[in-house]
């Protein structure tokens, strides 16, 4: 096997065979390399028996990635090495041995959609009121509650103050039992009882830990409690583990990964060998410098400075635009010219963005301009659920004969009205030759429906003949208000109170500056704006010879590299996100997502931000990104130029340097710090109106959390 090509720590990695080791790959420096060399070097070189290692990754794609490799350095014959997810594995030892926990060997593993129809079943045992507390909520603490290896014993629901956690806490033995009853597993359960297995049958734990004398982790700052607690489970009899990852790239906590698994593990493996991998060969030197000036100033890391052989390269260029219609301009026009004068393809350059709702300014203008996209890791800003479901509401008041946004919005929230009823009301409309609205209206005299549906239908219209006058009398950015707030949808996200549902609130926040911009650019009719809506979202797949520009988050984009990297919105309150502004943790993660972002470009990385940007359906006065003041100004270009905007030094874990008003008002601009006489210290992460209108959201610590309150009645004092 041929290590020439490796470098001197990647080799020393590759040959390592005794002893724990750690190796901390920064962005680009060849991981997957080391892992898949390591593995064919164990059995060429070491002669290992393949069966006797064990490789794990997260995902179905890297697992396969990193077979083809080995397979290609090796001539196989009989066993293979164990190369696999961590689910996946899981699930092939439990297979093999669950009987040993009273389950049978052909137990159901249940998906999302079966775990969510069986915690409703087990709130009606419970009578735990879905409306006060959604089933998806629940769920994803009972997730979490795994993720962190806690038995339902483990959970002490009196410990837990009130609300949603607390009520998962109760219902978790529950949903748990209910689980064994159908002989079925979740996704979780998968890593936990695997876990459980190797703890509670020791010869079982013995007999893998000494299979296994080889184990390799990829991805390791990705691990969660449950991952941790398998791995450690597995080599405990000869230790020979190697954990691969960046700490650096740790931009999952919201999903259970738990950056303190790389940075103990020194502690919880004595004698471990620790070797960076430094050496980048993706980015120029200037943009490994700006990545590195950026996340060095988090508390919670290991030390180490990427550098190349690479160029030097362009200086990082940051441009300061107006608002945020003439940033997707630059944006824009720096993609034509880097196609045009410089021959990239769209595919080989790509926009960032934190939030999903910054994808839609940036969708318009590429549409206006021509340019080829697409969204990666999620849909067209128009072909969102929540964007639908919410349109179909103002479709249905401009036309009460559109059965179809009909049929999508009358049970959306869920209110009660059944199948059945529904079927038979359509019957009726068929034999009549009445639209589905008219039916509807029958229903009282007809008596189709069941009573109880019958009574919900009657709520049902009413909204839609207030929401009718309000059209009447009003403009489409009002409709869009009231069809928020009284068809209840709003409320269902807000109850949610997941990570998915803040990023539809988001998203419907965003319609609002969507409609508020067609009023001013278009006849302001709402006819108008729907039929451009559904232009958006009925375009054709794109099939284009230059490539197709990918748009996504800076989570979706990790794993990914571009010739072109241009990553918008770096103000405060959206890079670094106003939600992380109050917690040092999160604060932290917000730098590692920036490094993530710049680390995906290779030859040219451009930033930009706007002063003045129209977002969530409010327009705010931002300020640069605090992470920007972390680069030195040699190796990044300002146009133009910014220093008026520096005044601001960046703080030590968020809060300074946000969004600002030159209103009277200004005391109270987002991630101001304020005390409440009643809930204490916190955060401003909204605000809408202005002078005596001005209402704040404020996010208080636990158990308070957010808050919306009137500036001029709430008495904060500004801390």
């Amino acid at each position: 096997m041929n290590l020439e090509n490796l470098n001197p720590q990647q080799l020393q990695a590759v040959q390592h065979d005794e002893g724990p080791l750690m190796v901390v790959a920064g962005a680009g420096s060849g991981k997957t390399r080391v892992i898949t060399c390591r593995i064919a070097n164990l059995i060429q070189e070491k002669q290992a028996s393949p069966e006797s290692i064990l490789a794990i990754t997260f995902t179905n794609k890297a697992a396969g990635e990193m077979k083809e490799r080995v397979r290609n350095m090796l001539d196989f014959r009989g066993a293979s090495p164990w190369i696999s997810t961590f689910h996946s594995f899981c699930l092939r030892i439990l297979r093999k041995h669950i009987s040993e926990l009273g389950f049978s060997n052909d137990f159901a593993v249940y998906d999302a959609q079966d775990q969510l129809t069986l915690v409703k079943q087990c709130m009606k045992v419970k009578e735990i009121s879905a409306d006060a507390f959604p089933p998806k909520t629940l769920l994803n603490h009972i997730s979490s509650f795994k993720n962190d290896f806690l038995m339902p014993e483990d959970v002490k629901q009196e410990e837990i103050p009130y609300g949603h956690q607390h009520k998962a806490a109760g219902l978790y033995p529950v949903y748990q039992a209910a689980l064994k009853k159908n002989n079925a597993l979740d996704f979780d359960d998968l890593l936990v009882f695997a876990g459980r297995l190797f703890q509670e049958v020791p010869n079982l734990q013995r007999h893998y830990s000494e299979k296994f004398k080889y184990i390799m982790v990829d991805e390791f700052q990705d691990t969660n409690a449950a991952q941790y607690k398998l791995v450690r489970l597995l080599s405990e009899t000869h230790k020979n583990i190697c954990v691969v990852g960046d700490d650096d790239q740790s931009i999952y906590r919201w999903r259970g990964a738990n950056i303190e698994n790389i940075l103990k593990f020194e502690n919880d493996y004595p004698g471990t060998t620790v070797i960076k991998l430094e050496e980048n060969y993706r980015s120029t030197q200037n943009i490994l410098n700006a990545a590195g000036s950026v996340v060095k100033e988090n508390k919670n890391r290991k030390d180490k400075t990427l550098w190349t052989q690479n160029e030097k390269g362009s200086p990082v260029l940051c441009y300061k635009a107006e608002d945020e219609t003439e940033e997707a301009r630059f944006v824009c026009e720096k993609i034509q010219e880097l196609n045009r004068e410089e021959g990239f393809s769209f595919n080989e350059m790509a926009v960032l963005y934190r939030t999903n709702a910054q994808s839609r300014v940036m969708e318009d203008m590429l549409r206006r301009t021509g340019l080829p996209y697409q969204v990666i890791g999620g849909l067209r800003f128009y072909e969102r659920k929540e964007i639908k479901d919410v349109l179909a509401y103002m479709r249905v008041v401009l036309n009460p004969s559109d059965s179809v946004s009909l049929k999508r919005i009358i049970n959306v929230p869920a209110r009660g009205i059944g199948k059945t009823s529904l079927e038979k009301i359509e019957a009726y409309c068929q034999q009549k030759g009445l639209s589905l609205l008219e039916g509807l209206r029958d229903n009282g005299q007809a008596k189709l429906a069941a009573p109880a549906a019958s009574k919900k239908i009657v709520q049902f219209l009413q909204i839609i003949d207030e929401l009718s006058v309000t059209f009447q009398h009003g403009n489409p950015l009002d409709l869009l208000r009231e069809v928020v707030d009284k068809s209840g949808y709003g409320g269902m996200l807000e109850a949610d109170n997941t990570h998915e549902s803040k990023g539809r609130i988001e998203n419907l926040q965003e319609l609002f500056s969507a409609v508020e911009q067609s009023l001013e650019d278009g006849d302001g009719s709402l006819q108008e704006f729907l039929d451009s809506a559904t232009l958006v979202a009925d375009l054709d797949n794109l099939d284009d010879e230059r490539g197709v520009l990918p748009l996504m988050t800076l989570h979706t984009c990790k794993g990914l590299e571009f010739s072109s990297v241009f990553l918008v919105g770096m103000e405060n309150g959206l890079l670094p996100h106003a939600s992380s502004m109050s917690d040092p943790e999160e604060y932290e993660e917000e730098r590692r997502l920036c490094y993530v972002g710049f680390t995906r470009a290779r030859k040219n990385l451009f930033v930009s931000h706007a002063r003045q940007r129209r977002i969530y359906g409010s327009t705010f006065n931002y300020l640069p990104s605090d992470f920007l003041l972390s680069i030195p100004s040699e190796i990044m270009t300002r146009e133009p130029d910014m220093s008026r905007y520096e005044s601001v030094s960046a703080p030590a874990h968020g809060g300074g340097g946000m969004p600002s008003s030159q209103k009277p008002d200004g005391a109270f601009t987002i991630g101001t710090k304020v005390l409440h006489a009643k809930f204490g210290s916190g955060i401003v992460i909204n605000r809408s109106g202005d002078e005596e209108d001005l209402k704040l959201e404020v996010f208080f610590k636990a158990p308070h959390g957010k808050k919306k309150l009137a500036a001029n009645l709430a008495k904060l004092i500004v801390i």
